[in-house]
């Protein structure tokens, strides 16, 4: 009997041991440098406040958070150098959108979707600014439109990259409204908009932190924000006021490879939420780079899992209208 009750002894003590990772993983988390993927060029929304979360969690965590940026082809390489590594919590990505919603949508052979990810938590929604130069004829987003239809691809608008707010807006004007613009490509929004201030294209989209001082400063005209009114400049109407069907949203997130336990996900949400909350780390890191932080910013993981899968059934439907082909 003596013996038999150690053999109980025992195996209950190896049972304990081997559930004891999943109940106590989060409190043990991190061990070693993590490792943070920012598939964007440094400085700007892309960079600025994941370098500042990294920072806060360094000291919060008592481990290293590294940010590593590995921009090209549209944040592919920096998705996929996250995705394949392994799912403990020692490699993050903070990225945007783009990489996790458009890029599934409009890849011919898309190496990655959401399902090759662990949503962690939403940080913040970029708000962009239709801007456009004073040689613009029209002050609102209506006068343009009028000033547009009177005479077909006279005003320019300055596009960039892959799929943005300016590339958008000049599909859906002409597919819904029936009013063409001239499209001239840049290689980035800070270029097109160098090129508008200069007198090269009438009408830009830019983030709204930055280009909300270009207009205060009486450089540039704002006709339209999205995804929502600001109070950078709140007597700007949205995209939607100004007669345009669609918002559209560079939101910002973190993600881990798939399979990243729930412990460890609701340890960094927890941990970045409450940097979130913080007034001011929250002006220095986010609302500095015109971030907005209203819903789903700082919730769960599920709720922002959920809101990804809703915008990009929007962005899908947005895609068919507008014609836009895998690439």
């Amino acid at each position: 009997m003596k013996n038999f009750a150690s053999l109980i002894s025992s195996m209950v003590a190896i049972g304990a041991i081997a559930v004891a990772p999943a109940t106590v993983l989060s409190q043990v988390y991190p061990t070693k440098t993590v490792r943070v993927i920012v598939p964007h060029p440094p400085g700007g929304p892309g960079d600025v406040p994941p370098r500042g979360f990294a920072q806060a969690l360094s000291q919060k965590m008592g481990q290293p958070f590294v940010i590593e940026n590995r921009e090209g082809a549209d944040g592919l390489i920096g998705a996929e150098a996250c995705m394949k590594a392994a799912p403990d919590g020692h490699t993050l990505c903070a990225t945007s959108a783009g990489v996790i919603q458009v890029n599934p949508v409009l890849r011919k052979e898309p190496t990655y979707d959401l399902t090759k990810f662990t949503a962690i938590v939403h940080t913040g929604t970029l708000q962009q600014l239709m801007l456009a130069n004073a040689s613009t004829p029209g002050n609102t987003m209506k006068e343009v439109f009028a000033a547009a239809k009177a005479k077909p691809g006279s005003i320019t608008v300055g596009t960039f990259g892959g799929i943005n707010l300016a590339s958008l807006f000049v599909g859906w004007t002409k597919a819904e409204l029936g009013i063409e613009f001239y499209p001239i490509p840049y290689k980035s929004a800070s270029q097109s908009l160098q090129a508008s201030m200069a007198g090269d294209v009438n009408i830009v989209s830019f983030a709204a932190g930055p280009g909300a001082k270009m207009v205060q400063a009486g450089k540039m005209k704002a006709l339209a924000i999205s995804p929502r009114r600001s109070n950078l400049l709140p007597e700007v109407p949205s995209l939607r006021e100004a007669g345009v069907g669609f918002d559209f949203k560079t939101w910002w997130g973190w993600f881990a490879p798939a399979g990243l336990p729930r412990d460890i996900v609701r340890r960094l949400n927890g941990e970045i939420s409450q940097l979130m909350a913080e007034p001011q780390f929250n002006a220095k890191f986010i609302t500095s780079q015109g971030l907005a932080t209203d819903h789903p910013a700082g919730a769960s993981a599920e709720e922002f899992e959920k809101f990804i899968r809703a915008e990009q059934e929007e962005f899908q439907k947005l895609a068919r209208l507008l014609g836009l082909k895998p690439q």
